[in-house]
């Protein structure tokens, strides 16, 4: 079995197919182009599921399958995720919580 995922992920790599794709050998999004025209720095955040912000009045904003990050001097967060929304987020949040990818490192930053 793990041989066939194998053959089947040097496949697609090859064939181009996985480059796209949130998991190796899984398709599942085409990842939207990711266009910035700002000064921030954004780096790739595809080895996370879900990430979510939790506010001390015990609100939450749940984002899923982010793809990139930017983290400004003042802490707040802008995200793009894989429907293309984009999301900023001010620093007043006091907790985050994320998922990584089965096979993803836990922490990226």
């Amino acid at each position: 079995m793990e041989e066939e995922k194998e053959k089947m992920e040097e496949e697609l790599e090859e064939e181009g197919e996985l480059k796209d794709t949130l998991e190796p050998g899984v398709k599942t999004y085409s990842l939207p182009e990711f266009r910035n025209a700002s000064k921030f720095r954004f780096v790739d955040c595809t080895a996370e599921l879900f990430r979510e912000y939790i506010y001390s009045n015990g609100s939450k904003l749940h984002i899923d399958d982010p793809i990139r990050l930017s983290i400004a001097q003042n802490n707040a967060h802008r995200v793009f995720d894989v429907h293309e929304f984009c999301y900023y987020i001010p620093p007043n949040w006091i907790a985050i919580v994320w998922k990584p990818r089965p096979g993803a490192p836990h922490f990226i930053m």
